[in-house]
């Protein structure tokens, strides 16, 4: 079982599978790897795919600090460093997206090759000037229902997830797995870190990523309005071009 140590001392956990031009693809929140069993075999024809736990998170360690969305995208230096994967293509879902933004800002683009993000704004908070906000975590009241959500356990909550945002049918063994992942979190983890996610506003960044980028949303989404693009796809209009995303 590959690990890796961060530079606090946090041992996480990676699976690399394929051979090729390196991709690492970042799961949600409450998620694991486990998120793409049914897309690395696919890649790893290609690719070299790195799919690690986030901290809090499957198999990777769940210590009692960290809870903040830069460390999440420090951990992501150090899993590059750990691999030795240059350039990689880094492919965010959900939570995943911000850890690149985050990553942006704090280290700039230079360790990165392309990157990709998968139904997220980039601002799930409802502010004055952003309306096209998350479905369910938007304000302090919603982040509170969802704290409250968590508490009355894992196993309720973890269906309740899947059915907020799971709008396509899923073969039932892997809503499984994916219902087994989420209840492997700490309840008390899962909150503060999405405290820290909820309130980030990363629209200032975007502007920074000067890499060949790729924004997939979902018309359908459970999590965000397919407003979120605009006129033209909110990660388009500020300089960053679309090609694909694997070599």
């Amino acid at each position: 079982m590959p690990v890796f140590t961060t530079s606090d001392g946090v041992q996480l956990f990676y699976k690399k599978t394929g051979s090729g031009p390196p991709v690492i693809l970042i799961h949600g929140w409450s998620a694991s790897h486990r998120s793409f069993d049914q897309n690395v075999e696919a890649i790893a024809k290609r690719c070299t795919v790195i799919t690690p736990d986030l901290r809090f998170h499957g198999e990777s360690d769940k210590p009692e600090w960290g809870f903040h969305v830069a460390r999440l995208a420090s951990d992501l230096r150090d899993l590059i460093a750990a691999t030795g994967v240059e350039r990689p293509t880094v492919v965010g879902t959900s939570l995943g997206a911000a850890v690149i933004w985050s990553f942006v800002e704090l280290f700039g683009c230079g360790l990165l090759g392309r990157v990709c993000f998968v139904d997220q704004a980039p601002c799930q908070w409802k502010l004055p000037d952003w309306p096209h906000c998350s479905k369910g975590i938007y304000d302090e009241p919603s982040l509170a229902n969802i704290t409250a959500a968590l508490d009355g356990g894992m196993s309720a909550f973890a269906d309740g997830n899947a059915e907020c945002c799971l709008t396509k049918s899923v073969p039932t063994t892997y809503l499984g797995v994916l219902k087994a992942e989420t209840e492997r979190c700490n309840p008390a983890h899962l909150a503060r870190l999405m405290r820290d996610h909820a309130q980030l506003d990363w629209r200032p960044i975007l502007p920074c990523i000067a890499l060949p980028a790729l924004n997939i949303y979902g018309s359908d989404s459970g999590c965000f309005p397919v407003e979120v693009r605009g006129p033209t796809p909110v990660y388009i209009y500020i300089h960053v071009y679309v090609v694909s995303v694997f070599i």
